[in-house]
């Protein structure tokens, strides 16, 4: 299907790269497991300054599916007891490492650090918590490489809402656009073209919708299959963009919980094709309504912008004759691995890597946990 009326163009975004010997270059291996729980996403960049601007180079990547025992055991997480929840984070860390091991065999090049976000369990600014599980200490134990981790909790513990915290990686590698919006489990959004970083949650996305593919026997929706053959409930559609939510201020993010107890019930005895045409229609009136300044260039990934559906119903609300650029699929799904990379090597370089204009914080930081630990014969 064509984009060009709908003003979705194509987007090859693998950069050129002319390295002298000046030039310090960084192997980074990023680790990223999104709450849609699609998989794990596991990139291989190189980073390196030219002309005092970072540039980024997707060498390897691979996307890996759970298990299925897995995969629904990281869907109810957050519902499991305290040692059900550490025995998870366990089998995830093995999980991760094993094929982080496998991947890195594959490779000729030698790596500076592993840099992994985890998976998020809990995440609640306002009772400082947010907590992500994958055990870094099983990584290092196995690979001996330095692994960061934890990067959402000390901005939480400094007022800030932990997240998003890809906007600071967009400024810095992905400039050249306005906006550039995530379409994942929740769908956040970074302001570019002002001098202050914004960046924010938008609303749930992927989360509700394979959440609803499932319940028709669907891991997710192919291209929006399943939501194309539903019907547009107006009452539904009006309950959602009622959601106090949307009516909050900057900075903010959204959680697991809070979409449970808030939007859930509002699904109760609806059709669950009707529940995702309607939802289709909700995200993308929340996405155009999330962008202010007239004719943008929007940067779309991750993995609602394999949901065709979706992409046209944002063309269709899309008043201000914006540009949605949809990329290579390689950047689609490793941005936010690309990302966390860059965060991870910042934070390894203790320079900045979280702004205070995006989550609020009382100040800006190098943020994330460093397992580099001597071990001992």
């Amino acid at each position: 299907m064509s984009y060009s009326n709908a003003k979705m163009h194509p987007l090859n975004h693998k950069k050129k790269i002319n390295f002298s010997m000046e030039n310090r270059k960084y192997n980074i291996i990023g680790i990223m497991s999104g709450t849609s729980c699609d998989g794990l996403d596991i990139a291989h960049c190189l980073f390196y300054k030219k002309k005092n601007n970072w540039v980024y180079e997707l060498v390897n990547s691979i996307s890996v599916e759970y298990p299925k025992k897995l995969k629904v055991r990281l869907i109810n997480c957050s519902q499991l007891d305290a040692l059900s929840l550490k025995i998870l984070d366990i089998d995830l860390g093995e999980f991760i490492q094993n094929h982080i091991s496998e991947f890195i065999k594959s490779s000729k090049s030698k790596f500076d650090l592993i840099s992994s976000h985890g998976h998020t369990v809990f995440h609640n600014p306002n009772k400082k918590l947010s907590y992500q599980i994958g055990n870094p200490f099983i990584i290092y134990n196995s690979i001996k490489i330095p692994v960061i981790f934890n990067f959402r909790e000390l901005d939480v513990i400094m007022g800030g809402e932990g997240a998003p915290l890809v906007p600071y990686g967009d400024k810095k590698l992905f400039n050249e656009f306005d906006y550039c919006i995530n379409i994942g489990g929740i769908l956040n959004i970074s302001r570019l073209y002002e001098k202050e970083l914004i960046g924010y949650d938008i609303c749930p996305a992927n989360i509700i919708l394979n959440k609803y593919s499932r319940e028709l026997n669907k891991e997710y929706d192919i291209d929006g299959r399943l939501s194309i053959s539903g019907s547009f409930n107006t009452n539904l559609f009006n309950a959602l963009n009622k959601i106090d939510y949307y009516k909050d201020l900057i900075p903010k993010s959204l959680d697991i919980s809070f979409i449970e107890k808030i939007y859930y019930p509002l699904f109760t005895d609806i059709n669950p094709k009707d529940i995702l045409y309607t939802f289709v229609n909700h995200i993308a009136y929340q996405v155009n309504n999330a962008i202010e300044k007239e004719k943008s260039r929007i940067l779309l990934t991750g993995g609602g912008a394999f949901n065709t559906h979706l992409l046209e119903k944002i063309s269709n609300y899309n008043k201000l004759d914006h540009k949605f650029i949809v990329p290579n699929r390689s950047i689609i799904i490793f941005k936010e691995a690309i990302i966390f990379a860059f965060l991870g090597l910042l934070r390894f370089l203790k320079h900045k890597n979280i702004s205070k204009s995006v989550t609020g914080s009382n100040l800006s930081s190098s943020s994330g946990l460093i397992v580099e630990n001597k071990i001992i014969d």
